[in-house]
């Protein structure tokens, strides 16, 4: 797996390029397609933007969509989002493609050589989705969790409860798994246990 990480949009949202042999995955492009389209030939100079197989928005807010309309229309890829944020998504972005699949816990997500389980994390939005790939443990966690930080639940849809139910989730992982979130540095479980006493006390997940 290569990732590209490209900052975008005025909120510094992190948008990933993710590849696998041959095959491009976008998650979260918030805004700045060029800077987009520049971060996919930085990732393998050849014909990248045939390569691109979807985009996936890990949750509704605008600095992690902002982005879809020129995306979509340049390169004429599917849109994936959670079942659970598609109506605050259409409320909210009236304008913006509609997405081809809703993604829900449990569906499965194909590109190239990999497998991304979509597992519902809500809390900072009610569709909040995490991507996770199981056999290099990585999880690209939207804005669950910051290195040194949570998301915020004060938006529409948000949920103090559900957030520490989904940090839950993260805790009762066996072993140490690599966060992709949607702003600031990666990290992992790991060092954000060593970080965050609050984290540690969080409800295991189930």
């Amino acid at each position: 797996m290569k990732i590209k990480k490209i900052e975008v949009g005025s909120l510094g949202t992190n948008c990933y390029a993710v590849m696998s042999g041959d095959a491009v995955g976008i998650i979260d492009p918030g805004g700045d397609p060029e800077a987009i389209i520049d971060g996919l030939h930085s990732l393998s100079p050849e014909g990248d933007e045939a390569r691109v197989k979807f985009i996936v928005a890990t949750h509704y807010h605008w600095d992690h969509v902002d982005g879809i309309p020129d995306l979509v229309d340049e390169l004429g890829v599917d849109l994936y989002l959670s079942k659970k944020d598609a109506r605050l998504y259409r409320e909210y972005t009236d304008s913006y493609p509609e997405p081809t699949r809703l993604l829900q816990e449990g569906d499965e997500i194909e590109l190239g050589d990999l497998t991304f389980e979509v597992w519902d994390t809500p809390g900072h939005s009610p569709g909040s989705i995490t991507l996770a790939e199981t056999e290099e443990k990585k999880l690209f966690v939207g804005d669950l969790i910051f290195a040194g930080g949570f998301g915020r639940t004060d938006l529409p849809g948000g949920s103090s409860d559900q957030l520490k139910e989904s940090l839950g989730r993260l805790v009762g992982l066996d072993d140490n798994w690599t966060l992709y979130p949607g702003h600031g540095p990666v990290t992992d479980i790991q060092t954000e246990l060593e970080r965050s006493p609050f984290l540690k006390q969080v409800t295991e997940y189930g």
